[in-house]
């Protein structure tokens, strides 16, 4: 065997060791390790608080493991990575928000998570929950909660006035009419049956287009060869913004003056008490009963009512491992400690957050009235589309609600411009 001289040797070490040096700025010496997590869990109450009391748990369990959180509010998460990406600095771990998934895939710096995870794992999941997580076929985050939207319902009214839960839309109006009534015998009415959010913003309209889905109006998605489609002009989708806006117009079981009404105004009403239902996701559940605690135990959920097909969508929450990471298996470690069954059934009571694997999920917790409508909805969760002029679209017919509400539009004039609008914005991205 050649015996290669000794400094020959010795250089050739220190050049893998400067080499290692310069590809892995992160590496730690002394068996340590920091795992940095861009968190925009931590600006929030109560699930800051619980965010950390879970990390402590974890570096108590593993002591050679060191959290480190930079709070980012959700709203710069997208920002920020993109700048820290453009400069090689990215976390272990961050916080994405569903809106950057799309951006994020084309990014091409998100891990295989799947291979991170292993099948067995993954199977653990709920798999419609799993799908969202998904662009193109490649995971791009790791779902630790799932906030489905559904209908929250004051149980002692409809217990109180022997109602049942409504399946279809037409049930819904029964029981709203009789949820709206006069309770002091003054002839005017002081209770409602539903706060709504007739706002013309992003609140109002993410609302309003889960309720011309149930119709079976999808307002975008892409047909054969690729081109962008919409259901506006279909008469399913009209079905939708006329029952949207008779709940108002016509019938009358909604507050006065709804256009006005955002969705902190919605919350109000009901967290006051003069309405009696309301469109959102579990996390609202600890604020309505924070901002009134004598709501607790008065509270349901029940899936969003249908024309054809019930109707939600998954809301998940969670984070993404950087392929720059040079703690990869200790950051998916970490996801499987968060999301285990028993960490996710305590961050779900105390949240709202619903539980994204089945082994928690199917805690009888979730399946009280409190919950059972949004462990439903999962079910019914649909995926949404990527479509580049999607906030020009929404705010279009935002403007078509909100002007029939206000009545300064008829439903067939606001209806006429929404599709005339609808036209031009697909022939400007086809």
């Amino acid at each position: 065997m050649k015996k290669r001289p000794l400094w020959l040797l010795c250089g050739m070490l220190c050049i893998v060791s400067l080499l290692s040096c310069g590809n892995n700025k992160k590496a730690d010496t002394d068996g340590k390790i920091t795992l940095t997590i861009a968190s925009a869990m931590v600006t929030e109450d109560p699930e800051g608080g619980l965010e950390q009391a879970l990390a402590d748990e974890y570096m108590r369990l593993n002591p050679n493991v060191t959290i480190k959180f930079i709070s980012t509010p959700a709203p710069e998460i997208s920002k920020r990575m993109v700048t820290l990406a453009a400069s090689n600095d990215l976390p272990d771990m961050f916080f994405v928000p569903n809106d950057f998934m799309p951006q994020l895939y084309t990014m091409d710096i998100v891990a295989d998570l799947e291979g991170l995870l292993g099948k067995e794992w993954l199977d653990g999941y709920n798999q419609n929950l799993l799908r969202d997580a998904k662009i193109n076929g490649k995971m791009m985050t790791i779902p630790w909660y799932a906030s489905p939207y559904a209908v929250i319902y004051r149980l002692d009214w409809f217990q109180e006035l022997g109602l049942a839960i409504p399946e279809t839309w037409d049930q819904f109006i029964e029981v709203a009419k009789k949820m709206t009534r006069d309770t002091n015998g003054d002839n005017r009415t002081d209770k409602w049956a539903f706060s709504m959010v007739g706002t013309r913003n992003n609140s109002g309209e993410q609302r309003f287009v889960l309720i011309s889905k149930s119709f079976g109006a999808d307002e975008i998605y892409q047909g054969a060869g690729g081109k962008w489609v919409s259901d506006i002009s279909t008469p399913a989708f009209k079905n939708g913004l006329r029952l949207f806006t008779e709940l108002y117009t016509k019938h009358g079981v909604v507050p006065p003056g709804p256009v006005e009404v955002d969705y902190a105004g919605s919350m109000t009403l009901f967290t006051t008490e003069q309405t009696g239902m309301i469109l959102s996701g579990p996390h609202s559940l600890g604020f309505i009963t924070k901002q009134n605690p004598s709501l607790d135990g008065k509270l349901g959920s029940f899936v969003i009512p249908r024309d054809k097909e019930h109707i939600s969508i998954s809301g998940i929450g969670g984070y993404t491992i950087t392929k720059t990471s040079q703690h990869q298996d200790v950051a998916a470690d970490y996801m499987k400690f968060i999301t285990n069954r028993q960490n996710a059934i305590d961050f779900g009571r105390k949240t709202g957050r619903m539980p994204t694997r089945t082994d928690a999920a199917s805690d009888p917790f979730f399946s009280s009235p409190l919950f059972s409508g949004f462990l439903e909805a999962m079910d019914y969760c649909v995926e949404m589309e990527t479509f580049p002029a999607y906030p020009a679209l929404l705010d279009a017919i935002g403007e078509a609600y909100s002007t029939i509400l206000a009545g300064s539009e008829t439903l067939d004039s606001a209806y006429s411009k929404l599709t005339t609008k609808t036209t031009r914005i697909l022939e400007e991205n086809n």
